[in-house]
């Protein structure tokens, strides 16, 4: 009979340090970073701007940056891991370029990419130019950007 007790005893004991174990373990996982999901459209000139890129720098120089394409409509969803991820949540300083990133793609392995014209201004190729900011928080952002001025030559 101690012996079917103390068998008992142990199987209680087994599951009662498993559920522990399994309860301190997932309290010590990292999930990461606060991540806001962030699209929008550009439009220059009060056009859709149909192919490049809205890149989001941190400020802060710790957080991660965060890239989304444009499509033929001028909307995009930025990523900084995975597609559609977001940004990590604060303020990010922000550089767009109307470059196509397939161009990009299509230069042979250690030759130059293509050069291309930018039709938009340069100064808002350069995240410490553009003067766009954008100030990303934790759930849905909607980050439009209305570019303006000469087409650049």
């Amino acid at each position: 009979m101690n012996r079917l007790h103390a068998a008992g005893l142990g199987r209680r004991s087994g599951l009662g340090l498993a559920l522990a174990f399994g309860v301190l373990a997932t309290g010590c996982g990292s999930s990461g970073p606060t991540m806001g999901r962030v699209s929008g459209t550009v439009k220059f000139n009060g056009q859709p701007l149909t192919k490049g890129t809205v890149t989001f720098i941190a400020t802060d120089g710790k957080n991660p940056n965060a890239t989304g394409a444009l499509d033929s409509s001028g909307r995009y969803t930025l990523q900084t891991t995975e597609p559609g991820d977001g940004a990590v949540v604060g303020s990010y300083k922000v550089a767009i370029s109307d470059a196509n990133a397939e161009a990009m793609n299509t230069a042979m392995p250690g030759m130059p990419a293509p050069v291309q014209k930018s039709a938009i201004p340069k100064t808002y190729l350069d995240a410490n130019t553009s003067t766009l900011t954008a100030t990303v928080e934790a759930g849905g952002n909607t980050k439009n950007f209305d570019l303006t001025g000469a087409t650049a030559k």
